[in-house]
């Protein structure tokens, strides 16, 4: 999704993906990364916030590519400084309690009844 800021809306090849795909699946992937476009204008989400949660993501998978990109997106469509520390905390969160139950092998059962699911 970050990658679709990078568009001039003349080219169809990415910038950053483009040259890396095999050539049997470059047309088809592609396809795919125009399409991811759709994800980013709004339509459910203003684009703050559509980037805010691509950062949040970014910071639970601990991705620094999509962690530089993410952040300087959301700053480029009004994220604070503020807004983004917060943020890496709610991530950081969502990692931490992720892997503890993972890395205990956390009966997923146990946790649904918790949450009464």
């Amino acid at each position: 999704m970050a990658t679709t800021a990078f568009a001039d809306g003349h080219s169809k090849e990415n910038p950053i993906f483009s040259p890396l795909l095999s050539q049997s699946m470059k047309g088809d992937v592609e396809k795919f990364l125009a399409a991811q476009k759709k994800l980013s204008t709004g339509r459910q989400f203003d684009a703050k916030t559509v980037q805010l949660m691509g950062l949040a993501a970014s910071v639970g998978m601990k991705c620094e590519y999509c962690i530089l990109a993410h952040t300087a997106f959301a700053k480029k469509v009004g994220a604070t400084e503020e807004e983004i520390k917060y943020l890496v905390l709610i991530g950081s969160n969502v990692a931490f309690g992720s892997t503890m139950l993972y890395g205990h092998s956390y009966y997923i059962e146990a946790l649904k009844k918790m949450l009464g699911m």
